[in-house]
């Protein structure tokens, strides 16, 4: 064992061990921000971007809830299912200085919509991706499938903007880092899902994740 995967596993353990006391103490996610060794095996990682966190608020309710806010409770699960699952996560800030040739097995970047009611047809989620980037197609194609499947949301493809479609983080990645952006849900007729059982939009994400690392079949 070289001495280099010796310092990753104590770091991840050591890293744990402070998650599960900050969860227990009702803490905030002090470690989110911690790099992965350089060395980190490209195959294993995963970068899990919280949007809005680091830069601003986002979405505001009128209760003072933050959409930057919902989006770390959804990153933060999203990374701990995936480590469970022996991938090496990163939870990345909208603008993290590392993101510039960032290289991993897939990078997510989780958002979500509006406070407002906007009408009635102002729920589901959508999924973006750079159209040149076939991998990123297809991690996209198992995020939409899984997390449909998980959460019982419709895909809300009328709302895809140009923010989604031309998201910065897409020309920050390394060219062959397979990348996308999804909004969750929106935050007023979603909200039950989105902030009552984050487990669950969680459980979406990471389970469309692991079918484009496994190269499953999205509908399998």
């Amino acid at each position: 064992m070289t001495r280099g995967l010796i310092i990753l596993i104590f770091a991840l353990a050591i890293g744990g061990l402070v998650v599960i006391a900050a969860r227990n103490l009702d803490l905030p996610w002090v470690i989110a921000g911690l790099s992965l060794p350089a060395d980190a095996p490209i195959e294993r990682r995963v970068g899990i971007i919280s949007g809005h966190r680091g830069h601003d608020s986002g979405a505001v309710c009128d209760d003072g809830l933050t959409e930057a806010e919902v989006n770390f409770w959804h990153a933060t699960r999203v990374a701990d299912l995936l480590r469970a699952n022996g991938y090496l996560v990163e939870v990345l800030d909208e603008y993290d200085a590392r993101l510039k040739g960032y290289r991993a097995s897939a990078v997510v970047s989780i958002h979500a919509d509006s406070c407002v009611r906007l009408n009635a047809q102002a729920t589901g989620f959508k999924v973006a991706y750079p159209a040149a980037s076939e991998p990123s197609k297809r991690l996209a194609g198992c995020l939409t499938a899984r997390y449909a499947r998980r959460t019982g949301l419709g895909f809300h493809s009328r709302s895809i903007t140009r923010d989604m479609t031309a998201y910065h983080a897409f020309a920050k990645v390394a060219p062959q880092t397979p990348i996308v952006i999804i909004e969750t849900g929106f935050l007023f007729l979603d909200r039950q899902l989105l902030v009552r059982h984050p487990e669950i939009v969680a459980q979406g994400i990471a389970e469309g994740v692991l079918c484009f690392l496994r190269d499953e079949s999205p509908e399998t």
